[in-house]
């Protein structure tokens, strides 16, 4: 097999995702008028590109066999980002007390309500309630997608240990087939039964069990790819960077406007049955999302090339920070525009965005600077305590 590849471009891919987000939360979009085309399918990225690379990481490494072992992998993955989810949840719910303080007073009951939903978010449980408000966004409301990592990192060795059985690309394709199928009947129900409402939205975009579709579509690419890389260095084939530029820049525009019109013109024409096909996270996205990923994954064009210089491979490495972390500054902003009376609108809300944005980024920077600090002495120690 060829020498395991960096990906830059991939962590690029994360930032871009994030700027989308930040803009959507930040009113960007709204301030300036412009229709958010990609948010539809952002999450399926994000989702793809983690179940991609985990199999690119841990094809030709053991996996736990057993629910217990299973959980211990899962409770490893999630270590890196679960004391920033910590901490964040906790600033937010300070804010929120502060915020609520005479409501709260006015209906003590309240509180216990708070506490509760604080503890179903700690326990990364938030993403399981079909209720935005007060579990999916609670608190830190980016962190509903940790909550769906959870379940995502617990299936995968069941996923990849599946995807080693089949083995055939034909056989796997097949069985892709029919969870894409059973994944589209049971959104249909769900949006028949509960008449497309909130319900639907959460099941068909919040909830882990059909967000980890996603997740095992993109194990699905990165076991295609990497058994390809085994028969030939596909990476190393010649090809036309021209050629490819032209299809990543179609790819681009397809995913950020095509998802959009193409979405939207389903919706105009189908009405509610519309929205199941737009909505339904293994199909309607995916047909933006897999194209995506692929470009990125191979890096052959101009364009992604391009995206692989440093300083934006590094705004990729840090983005899960910035995605937990940018979510303060937007709602802290939103509670002081609030309860200050503040016109959030012209200059003074491209200030702010402005603002948050560089806030953002630099608090992510030296937290993960802490990180690496934190973890670097964790090994001194470890080191001494062993030779003692």
């Amino acid at each position: 097999m060829a020498a395991k590849k960096r990906f830059d471009a991939i962590q690029t891919l994360r930032f871009m995702c994030f700027l989308i987000v930040f803009a959507e939360h930040s009113g960007f979009y709204e301030e300036f008028h412009i229709q958010n085309y990609g948010e539809m399918c952002i999450m399926s990225v994000f989702l793809m590109m983690s179940g991609f690379l985990m199999v690119y990481s841990y094809i030709d490494r053991e996996t736990p066999a057993s629910i217990p072992g299973c959980f211990r992998f899962t409770v490893g993955k999630i270590k890196k980002l679960y004391p920033l989810h910590v901490e964040t949840a906790t600033i937010q719910l300070i804010m929120e007390l502060i915020f609520l303080a005479e409501l709260i007073r006015e209906h003590l009951e309240w509180l216990w309500g708070y506490l509760f939903r604080f503890g179903v978010n700690l326990c990364l449980m938030q993403a399981w309630v079909p209720d935005f408000k007060k579990f999916v966004f609670s608190f830190n409301g980016p962190s509903w997608f940790l909550s769906v990592m959870l379940f995502a990192y617990f299936m995968f060795p069941l996923i990849l240990k599946l995807l080693k059985k089949l083995k055939d690309t034909k056989k796997i394709l097949i069985f892709t087939a029919g969870i894409i199928i059973i994944s589209y009947a049971a959104e249909l129900i769900v949006g028949i039964n509960t008449e497309w409402g909130e319900t639907f939205t959460w099941f068909t975009n919040n909830s882990p069990i059909m967000r980890t579709v996603d997740f095992y579509l993109g194990c699905v690419i990165g076991y295609i790819y990497v058994g390809r890389r085994k028969e030939a260095d596909i990476d190393g084939r010649a090809h036309s960077k021209v050629k490819w530029t032209a299809i990543e820049t179609i790819v681009i525009l397809m995913f950020y406007f095509g998802s959009f019109f193409i979405g939207g013109g389903i919706i105009l024409a189908l009405g509610d049955i519309g929205k199941s096909i737009v909505f339904c996270t293994p199909v309607f996205a995916a047909l933006f999302a897999v194209p995506m990923l692929m470009i990125f994954v191979y890096e052959r064009g101009f364009v992604t090339k391009a995206l692989t210089w440093k300083p934006l491979v590094y705004l990729g490495n840090i983005s899960m920070y910035t995605y937990l972390i940018h979510y303060l500054f937007t709602q802290g902003w939103s509670y002081i525009v609030q309860k200050n009376g503040i016109v959030n609108s012209g200059p003074t809300r491209a200030i702010a965005i402005a603002v948050m944005f560089v806030l953002t980024i630099g608090l992510s920077a030296l937290y993960d600077k802490f990180r690496k600090y934190r973890a670097a002495k964790a090994k001194e120690k470890a080191k001494l305590k062993a030779a003692q």
